[in-house]
């Protein structure tokens, strides 16, 4: 859970905000605004789909988070996605 405005998450931009993880399947991000509707919010929230973001956070944190390895192909991969870069091919 995310209390954020205009928050930018790891490996994300406002261009393609899902180039190497698609936030909204892992995480709840809450305007700051709304702040005191938070318990509301996850009391309403299923069961799977709770479930479904724990695992990705997992998963994010396996691959990514837990390393400075991880954090150097997150990098990587965030560049090598990006349709801006030119690359050459021999």
């Amino acid at each position: 859970m995310v209390y954020a405005d205009n928050w930018l998450p790891p490996f994300s931009s406002p261009s393609d905000p899902t180039r190497v993880i698609d936030w909204s399947k892992c995480g709840l991000f809450i305007p700051e605004y709304k702040l005191r509707h938070t318990v509301d919010m996850l009391r309403d929230m299923n069961d799977k789909v709770i479930c479904e973001m724990q695992k990705c956070s997992l998963a994010f944190w396996d691959e990514f988070a837990s390393s400075r390895e991880g954090w150097l192909r997150g990098i990587l991969r965030w560049v090598n996605t990006d349709p801006g870069i030119v690359r050459e091919t021999n």
